[in-house]
């Protein structure tokens, strides 16, 4: 999953739509431009709310943040 430039309420909505779908062990990356790494926040909160195990790393080009989570067993 590749969000826009901007983390907006909307962005943030996509992400929580597209979580309730996966099954425990299932596993997403979410990337973001490192600029609006910032930004993140809200996707953080929503894989801690909602049973998920991640791990948020900067890309090799210095230009991309992701975000690789995988739900927890139930």
């Amino acid at each position: 999953m590749v969000l826009q430039p901007e983390i907006d309420s909307r962005a943030v909505d996509h992400v929580r739509n597209t979580l309730e779908q996966l099954y425990p062990g299932d596993e997403i990356t979410i990337t973001v431009e490192a600029a609006d790494a910032h930004q993140a926040d809200p996707i953080i909160s929503i894989l801690d709310t909602n049973g998920f195990d991640y791990q948020s790393k900067g890309g090799h080009d210095g230009r991309s943040y992701h975000i690789n989570a995988r739900r927890k067993p139930s």
